[in-house]
């Protein structure tokens, strides 16, 4: 039969049009790179080598060396009540921020997926709209707000005649209040993520066989979300653990947190041995609560996906 030969090979018949042209020479080792995904993953890996992983390695090491090779530097964390009161601010603060952002933003985000398409629709705006107000300025409106003179006083002293003000700053309620307002929108979208999984014939079907709404939402609903709460709760709890802005403007000296005593030793005393250790204990519990987090949002299983 005349005409162009048959492919004699299975990848010759199913090559693309792009494969074949690059065999051919209309693209240089176009045929190489499409049979090597990976190699275009080498200039992120290099730039993450570069000022993300040898900067860690390096506050590691400084850690167990300076100022002398050994754990001095972890024993006096240990002993020295300072640092084991600093470390404590910043898990308390922590999990009480991760605690009142799972109380408020479970029910925010339920709302947001039982509302109508477009009420849902204008709530995810205002939502995402959050996100283009930066820390600092979130963090010096609590000032107006929370101080004695604030907007939260002036309406306590008009509603209920108190002649003193509340003190809401400049202590553990101004950080926690400016945490939770910082995390609030992301626990949310994690929290209305793993709703949106969740089949919508489900809780229905439970209606349909006697369950009353409340039993539905307790033993339907809510332990099929419950990955999403876990997974919100660690990004919150590890987020917070390295917050420095609001603790430094919105506490006091009680509420010193690992950030600011690493700050404090490193660029102020110039004790970098003792800083690097701090950063390591924060680093390594960074890393448990990310790969919880990975684990939760099943991302650890993208590589299986199809």
């Amino acid at each position: 039969m005349s005409g162009a030969p048959m492919p004699t090979t299975l990848a010759a018949a199913t090559a693309t049009p792009a494969a074949r042209a690059g065999r051919r020479g209309g693209f240089p080792f176009g045929g190489w790179l499409q049979g090597n995904a990976f190699i275009w993953l080498v200039p992120g890996i290099a730039l993450m080598l570069a000022v993300f992983i040898r900067p860690i390695l390096l506050i590691v090491q400084e850690s167990f060396t300076d100022p002398s090779f050994g754990l001095e530097n972890y024993r006096t964390l240990a002993s020295d009540p300072l640092y084991r009161r600093v470390m404590w601010n910043s898990v308390n603060s922590a999990l009480q921020a991760t605690l009142f952002c799972i109380l408020i933003g479970y029910p925010a985000a339920y709302a947001i997926y039982k509302a109508a398409p477009k009420w849902r629709q204008a709530m995810l705006v205002i939502l995402l709209f959050s996100f283009a107000v930066g820390t600092i300025p979130r963090a010096f409106s609590w000032l107006v707000i929370l101080g004695d003179k604030g907007l939260v006083n002036n309406l306590l002293f008009w509603i209920g005649g108190r002649e003193t003000p509340v003190h809401l700053l400049y202590n553990q309620i101004g950080v926690v209040v400016g945490m939770v307002h910082v995390m609030l929108p992301y626990i949310i979208l994690i929290l209305l993520g793993s709703m949106m999984r969740v089949g919508t014939t489900l809780v229905p079907a439970a209606r349909t066989l006697g369950a009353r709404p409340l039993r539905a939402f307790l033993e339907i609903f809510l332990p099929l979300t419950m990955p999403g709460v876990v997974a919100g709760a660690m990004l919150v709890f590890v987020y917070s653990l390295g917050f420095y802005l609001v603790p430094a403007v919105l506490g006091g000296a009680s509420q010193t947190t690992v950030v600011m005593q690493i700050e404090s030793l490193a660029l102020r005393s110039g004790l970098w041995g003792m800083g690097s250790a701090l950063s390591t204990i924060v680093i390594v519990v960074s890393v448990i609560g990310a790969s919880v987090y990975v684990r939760m949002t099943g991302l650890s299983d993208i590589t299986k996906r199809h």
